[in-house]
């Protein structure tokens, strides 16, 4: 028998290990001892590439029938979730292939490299087994010579946890999404169990390595928790957990909180604005699944773990997605799921449905409200794995006559779609100021009132509402109607058409007010109002529900609807900005430790130059007609800008050779964010075209302070002098006319300011036009 037969008939090795890069120095390790005469295959890592902390059933399951031969193979796992993920993968196999299949319990590197010393020897699938278990007998015996010593060690039970802390929660909104994923995802590397328990109930305590169940102990600030596990490197694991949680040693004096009552229950509002029309009642947002069963539970399993895998390539590490992230690696929710798959034979969809309804559930009955909101982050998981199953909800809720719509539970996913020109408002049973849907609607100007009591509704055909206050008119009449109508009128006059597009100021220069958009209503709106032009047209907006990249043409008819409204003026369009809060599924950046500080905007584009310079053909194309000016974001060095324009000028060649009409020559400009760029803006003259600073990036990289953290607010905004001197040095510095495009641009107590540096050009959200233009002019 040749060397190579030889191979073949050998144990196979899997080594399953959350860090790929551990894998693979594993293996290299083994190679080195025993060259090529292992048959050895990796599944290690979650992600593209295997590049995040995790592992995967269906990697797993590749790499055993990959080497499956008649003498059998043996899976070594590192720690925690490994064990579930094999499991899982295993009960895939068909029968006849998981006969030849044994899971080890010794040690990761040492077992494997036992391991495969006795597979290359030619050794059984059982003795391989053996030698694996028994890699650490060298080491114990050198540091434990008393065989009864160490005999006596092993059998000490590890069932009860000999490490404890107590932590006090200081966090104001108590132990939310965000610390309560991070702590699961630190408990899911562990090959040790980690439990959490509120003071208050000390018996109940749940695993840390479940989301769900760390949600469902409703901790609130001020409340004393403990924090259990076992292990030699508990208090190390003790240690970052307490940093998870950002917890004090002191407990914090504790404030009454109020205990919402449902008896008490009444509307509220979450987003601004009045609307009066048809009530359609559509319950139907939120995906339902009729309960039904599978003949064959190994294919149901096996469509379900797909499913997962397809999500998790969906989401990213943006806060709120990794926390989903981590939802989905939850034991409590895999587990319930693959039991009523394999014990009660529910199909895939009607298994995930169940689980995700009964821990949605469990999340409702919390009464912190801010908890209670992620309720629906949980459904809108659960909605996208049914997605991915095949099982799809309805994505446009409505699609006849402006109506207001009446639904049980709005899901982000769903809000972002809600077109304002058919939907007037939207009533919520359910819902929370605090929720992304909330946002959304905040948002595109979708009056929003949330905790709806539906039997005021249950013969509703008309309804007026008043999404600040929370007011609601079933089936109001003509005096109730004339009174909301002259509330409206004076709310919406600030936004009739005008000319506020420019101010001649006391020195005799004049003031431009552009509008920032990123739909074709908030360009009608700026053309309505004046303004001098489009000073950021964003473009992520047109992708972010996107699982592919829009082809070109796609991308030219998007852009062209948008610039339509403003035929005639000047349109600057901010190629993509990508990474960061902005992730996108087709630019697999993968995780950062800070995506602020990391590849986003044109750093991003740049590593995607193909991604870039289709982007780049559909502005040029869609620009034909228009003023057109393209804007790069997150700029940081010159050579960034020359790399950028030779993508521009191939883009103009591949058009021009191809024939199809488009701009040119175009002005080429930088977004001022990085704090760098100010600083060194002589280095940019003869480069750039113009320039339009970033005011929310710019404050949050000089002030170093996460502009969506809340308790770093009172360390400044655009108004510090830090960022007023750095504006001031950009106007004084650019041969280019500089401009500003963020938030500042449309505040009226920071706008003042950075007039005084010298910017004549400030483009803000189209409502803030009036009141700026009334601030600046005194009229």
């Amino acid at each position: 028998m040749n060397t190579a037969e030889s191979r073949i008939n050998t144990v196979g090795l899997v080594l399953v290990s959350h860090s790929r890069a551990l894998a693979l120095a594993t293996e290299t390790l083994i190679r080195q001892v025993t060259g090529s005469d292992v048959r050895l295959a990796i599944a290690a890592g979650a992600g593209d590439e295997g590049a995040d902390l995790g592992t995967d059933a269906l990697q797993i399951l590749a790499a055993i029938e990959s080497l499956d031969n008649p003498m059998g193979t043996l899976v070594l796992m590192d720690m925690g979730s490994a064990l579930l993920s094999t499991e899982t993968a295993l009960g895939l196999l068909p029968e006849s292939v998981r006969a030849r299949v044994l899971m080890s319990s010794g040690p990761f590197v040492e077992g494997a490299m036992t391991a495969a010393l006795a597979a290359s020897g030619g050794a059984s699938l059982a003795e391989v087994q053996q030698e694996a278990e028994n890699g650490l007998r060298m080491k114990q015996q050198q540091l434990a010579p008393d065989n009864i010593t160490a005999e006596k060690n092993r059998q000490i039970p590890a069932a009860t946890p000999k490490h404890q802390r107590s932590l006090h929660l200081s966090d104001p909104a108590g132990l939310h999404l965000r610390p309560a994923a991070a702590l699961a995802k630190l408990a899911l590397a562990r090959s040790t169990p980690s439990f959490i328990a509120a003071a208050k109930h000390p018996d109940n305590r749940v695993s840390a390595s479940s989301l769900t169940a760390i949600l469902g102990l409703d901790l609130r600030q001020g409340d004393e928790i403990y924090l259990q596990t076992s292990g030699p490197d508990a208090d190390a694991f003790l240690d970052r957990a307490a940093a998870c949680l950002q917890e004090n040693q002191h407990p914090p004096a504790k404030i009454p909180t109020p205990v919402e009552n449902e008896a008490t229950k009444h509307p509220q509002g979450a987003a601004p604005g009045f609307a009066q029309g048809p009530l359609i009642i559509r319950d139907g947002l939120v995906t339902t699944v009729p309960r039904s069963y599978c003949d064959d539970c190994a294919k149901a399993l096996h469509k379900f773990l797909e499913a997962i895998a397809e999500v998790r390539r969906q989401l990213s590490d943006h806060p709120i997605l990794e926390a989903q992230n981590v939802l989905l690696s939850d034991p409590a929710l895999l587990e319930k799921t693959t039991t009523l798959i394999q014990n009660e034979h529910l199909d895939a969809a009607s298994a995930w449905a169940q689980s995700i309804s009964q821990a949605a559930s469990q999340i409702d009955a919390l009464s912190d409200p801010i908890l209670r909101a992620r309720a629906a982050d949980l459904r809108d998981l659960g909605n996208r794995v049914l997605q991915a199953l095949g099982v799809t909800a309805d994505s446009q809720p409505w699609q006849g006559p402006p109506a207001i719509l009446l639904v049980n539970e709005l899901l982000p996913s769903v809000a972002l779609r809600l077109n304002p020109k058919q939907v007037l408002g939207v009533i919520d049973r359910h819902g929370s100021a605090n929720s992304h849907a909330a946002i959304l609607l905040r948002g595109s100007g979708i009056p929003y009132v949330i905790n709806a009591d539906p039997v005021v509704f249950a013969n509703t055909q008309y309804v007026a509402m008043d999404g600040k206050t929370g007011e609601l008119w079933p089936d109001p009449d003509a005096q109730i109607l004339v009174t909301l109508h002259d509330r409206e009128r004076m709310h919406q006059d600030q936004n009739s058409a005008g000319s506020y597009g420019q101010i001649t100021l006391n020195d005799g220069s004049t003031l431009e007010l552009w509008a920032n958009v990123a739909s074709t209503a908030e360009a009608a709106a700026a053309r309505r109002l004046g303004a001098t032009g489009i000073g950021l047209l964003r473009t992520e907006f047109f992708f972010l529900d996107q699982k592919t990249l829009p082809d070109e043409e796609s991308q030219c008819q998007s852009l062209r609807q948008v610039m339509a409204p403003m035929q005639g003026l000047p349109i600057v369009v901010r190629a993509l900005d990508a990474g960061a809060d902005k992730p996108l599924s087709f630019i697999p950046i993968g995780t950062e430790a800070n995506p602020a500080l990391g590849r986003r905007g044109l750093r991003a584009l740049l590593a995607y130059p193909d991604i870039f310079a289709l982007q780049l053909r559909a502005m040029l194309r869609a620009g034909q007609d228009h003023d057109l000016h393209i804007m790069l974001p997150m700029v940081t060095n010159p050579e960034e800008l020359r790399s950028a324009r030779m993508i521009l000028d191939q883009a103009h060649r591949e058009l021009e050779a191809a024939g199809h009409p488009h701009r040119w020559p175009v002005p080429f400009g930088i977004m001022a964010e990085v704090p760098a760029v100010a600083l060194c803006m002589k280095q940019f003259n003869g480069l750039t075209d113009f320039v339009s600073i970033g005011s929310n990036d710019l404050t949050q990289y000089t002030l170093a302070s996460d502009r969506s953290n809340a308790l770093l607010q009172t360390l400044g905004n655009a108004a510090h002098p830090a960022v007023l001197e750095l504006c001031r040095k950009m106007v004084q510095d650019s041969h280019a006319p500089v401009s500003i495009c963020g938030e500042a641009a449309g505040d009226p107590q920071i706008a003042p300011l950075l007039v005084d540096c010298g910017i004549r050009r400030l483009s803000m959200a189209p409502p803030r036009l009036s009141n700026m233009y009334t601030r600046v002019s005194g009229t």
